[in-house]
């Protein structure tokens, strides 16, 4: 594709000379972006992928960095600014903000393989993009040096379009034995993109399907997922504590920034709106509004306290130390906390996009969008709140987690 080979020019010093230092001009950062994403918020629905000038915005900005180790030329920023960052960019446009908080996770992921694997990939090209399909089905044979992987396809790779590489999930079949599931990092060379992201939601992150028909992957570039529960992956010891942090709580925070500044969008147009109906109202006029500034004070309080929660755990997390240890409970909490907040931006936008009236469902109306964008978010399977508040409340109760919660 002629367009994504453009979005690839950036070069190694334009990358290492962004400067981006502190979560809050990552945040500044963002938002400049945003604008010009949402000023093409439509092309990118109707051409169901980003635009390369805001994938170019964004490698030259420094912001792929934030999640991305400091030797590589990334900044190393964490949790904090991931989301922010991401948030603020959704507040525009949910698919560019989907994007970004994806394949910056995706660059924490790539930091749990072997080092010469992260060499494979950003060593001479630091702006270098994963992505991951976490099913992909087929078959993986070990063989000499490595592993086969064949006859495989996987739903959902979301910004594969500007993907240099691609983690896939898989398990490994040996004779006599269970199937080991493992990760392994594969070429772009060797992948076919579907193209059937036709969706009702999220429709600008080009989240297609993969097909591997037949790939070799050389023995460093596979971890196994029972390493990743257990923080033994080949990924250097020394590596900053940011790496360190356990995976299945890791992963989900690429995806909640998304969730949260579609609903501060939701919001803010919502507030907009029913200021200007306010606005120079007579008494009657305003006591009959009544209702709605209640619904607002109500959704407003919840977004708040959701998103103050998210950025607790965000924080938590950039103080995470090497050694450090994340009791199950601790981890059942976090994990209940994000797809609650998931959920909970849900139910405002929904309200909110009740509240909008016929209006509300035009083509070329923001809440539209943004109704469209939060539903397809909070689908996602980390955001599943009943089985999380299940196995916080067990947690809470001092009952012995299940097994499908260690994972």
């Amino acid at each position: 594709m002629a367009q994504v080979a453009a979005a690839e020019t950036t070069q190694t010093d334009a990358v290492q000379a962004a400067g981006i230092r502190t979560c809050g001009e990552a945040v500044e950062a963002a938002r400049g972006i945003a604008e010009a994403a949402g000023e093409r918020a439509a092309d990118t629905e109707a051409q169901r992928m980003l635009p390369v000038e805001i994938i170019g915005r964004l490698k030259e900005s420094g912001l792929f960095g934030v999640m991305r180790p400091a030797r590589f030329g990334g900044s190393e920023l964490g949790y904090e600014a991931l989301v922010k960052s991401s948030a603020a960019l959704a507040e525009r446009c949910g698919s560019t903000g989907w994007v970004f908080g994806v394949l910056c996770g995706h660059d924490w992921f790539l930091t749990q393989f072997d080092e010469q694997a992260q060499r494979d990939v950003w060593e001479g090209k630091p702006d270098a993009l994963v992505s991951t399909v976490f099913r992909l089905g087929g078959e993986a044979i070990e063989t000499e040096g490595g592993f086969r992987l064949t006859n495989g396809e996987g739903r959902f790779c979301s910004g594969v379009d500007f993907a240099d590489w691609v983690i896939v999930g898989g398990a490994i079949q040996r004779e006599g034995a269970l199937p080991e599931p493992s990760f392994f990092l594969v070429s772009r060379d060797d992948i076919e993109i579907v193209d059937d992201w036709y969706t009702a939601g999220l429709r600008g992150t080009g989240s297609r399907t993969i097909r591997i028909a037949d790939a070799l992957v050389p023995a460093h570039r596979r971890v196994s997922v029972a390493d990743l529960q257990n923080g033994t992956t080949p990924a250097p010891a020394d590596r900053p504590p940011l790496f360190h942090v356990p995976f299945v709580i890791s992963q989900p925070f690429s995806l909640i920034g998304t969730s949260l500044g579609l609903t501060a969008a939701a919001l803010d147009g919502y507030a907009t709106a029913l200021g200007r109906r306010g606005a120079g109202a007579d008494a009657e006029a305003l006591a009959e509004l009544s209702p709605s500034f209640a619904r607002y004070a109500q959704m407003r309080l919840e977004y708040d306290n959701a998103r103050a929660m998210v950025i607790a755990n965000c924080q938590r997390l950039d103080q995470f130390e090497i050694g450090g240890l994340i009791e199950d409970s601790e981890r059942a909490q976090i994990l209940f906390e994000l797809a609650h907040a998931a959920q909970a931006s849900r139910r405002i936008v929904n309200s909110v996009y009740e509240l909008s009236g016929g209006s509300g469902i035009y083509d070329t109306s923001p809440i539209q969008r943004i109704w469209r964008d939060v539903n397809a978010s909070a689908a996602h399977a980390a955001f599943v709140e009943d089985p999380a508040a299940a196995a916080a409340g067990r947690a809470m109760l001092g009952l012995r987690p299940s097994q499908s919660a260690r994972r």
